[in-house]
């Protein structure tokens, strides 16, 4: 009878043979030759406790061989660190999957207030993706985003996010129909959705929004990552008449060419910068120089993470537009959704 480290290895050599077979296949088409590989995860029957919790452990260990490069074979165990964080990540977009289904996702909105006497009248607010479980607890999305985006779910999730919004624009805030401004986040997925830009054009003309109270916020990291890609749909945004808004600006390995080169409205600079600005002359430096670039651009500079009212004063100071952070506004529940 074989051991439980036998079979493993028995079970990983079996899969290493019929990877090195596929590996050596060559086949021609038009003149042309091409080759196949083979990412491969194996899992012992005595590692499950059901059919379903069996595949689900060979999907986790199949998409642990692709990611440490493919071509390769990886053995599912129970103590492996990054079998059980893919399988939780698996569970959340599972859970992803029902609150959409089940129409559970909630909104949230931060003011952001103006610091200096120049700004626009009016609210101005970001909204926050919030997930109601099934126990009617709330979910921050740290906790299933990231699962969002692995499993290719984040274009489900901003397309949920503009059709709710958009059909309830002037429901969202207390000020209803007079709130300035309404930002809400696109992912890098959703940037690539040609489709997208085109449905937001379609819902702006039937609820009659006017396009410049949409502020459509992209990560510094996305737009580097798709910066030929995202500069098309950034312009047709900005053509519909909505702004733009480079979004944790400075969590990367940033570029101020970035902000002259993207057609932009608004910078938001990352809270890494501003949670210790009082303190660190490093982030004021940054601060400052972001915000005079900004203006230089012709754009509003907002600060993030603003957890005190030395930070409000620091911010104005150094001529910041706009600060948004639990010192100003707690994140509150949309108006439509309480």
């Amino acid at each position: 009878m074989y051991s439980r480290h036998a079979s493993a290895t028995a079970a990983a050599a079996a899969a290493d043979r019929l990877r090195t077979c596929i590996e050596g296949f060559v086949f021609s088409w038009e003149q042309r030759s091409y080759t196949i590989s083979a990412s491969i995860g194996v899992v012992l029957l005595a590692d499950a406790m059901s059919l379903k919790e069996l595949f689900a452990h060979a999907d986790a260990a199949c998409y642990l061989a692709k990611e440490a490069g493919r071509n390769r074979v990886h053995v599912y165990a129970e103590d492996d660190a990054a079998v059980i964080h893919r399988l939780g990540e698996m569970e959340w977009a599972n859970r992803l999957r029902e609150a959409l289904r089940d129409d559970r996702l909630v909104l949230d909105y931060q003011e952001l207030r103006p610091l200096q006497s120049s700004a626009t009248d009016g609210a101005h607010v970001e909204l926050l993706l919030r997930l109601k479980a099934e126990d009617g607890s709330i979910v921050l999305p740290g906790a299933f985003l990231p699962a969002a985006e692995r499993y290719g779910l984040m274009p489900l999730v901003d397309r949920w996010v503009v059709e709710t919004v958009l059909a309830n624009l002037d429901r969202i805030h207390p000020q209803g129909a007079g709130l300035a401004s309404c930002a809400l986040n696109l992912s890098g997925a959703s940037l690539d959705d040609d489709v997208l830009v085109g449905r937001i054009e379609q819902l702006i003309a039937k609820h009659g929004i006017a396009p410049q109270r949409l502020v459509f916020e992209i990560t510094e990291t996305v737009a580097i990552r798709n910066y030929i890609a995202s500069g098309a749909p950034i312009a047709r945004l900005r053509e519909l008449g909505c702004r733009v808004a480079l979004d944790d600006f400075g969590a990367g390995m940033s570029s101020f060419g970035y902000l002259k080169n993207l057609a932009l409205d608004m910078v938001k600079i990352d809270g890494s910068f501003v949670q210790h600005l009082a303190h660190d002359p490093m982030s004021q430096s940054i601060v400052k120089a972001v915000t005079e670039i900004g203006h230089q651009q012709g754009l509003a500079v907002v600060a993030e993470w603003v957890a005190s009212q030395e930070m409000v004063e620091l911010l104005a100071s150094m001529g910041v537009d706009y600060a948004q952070g639990f010192a100003l506004h707690r994140p509150e529940r949309a108006v439509f959704q309480r």
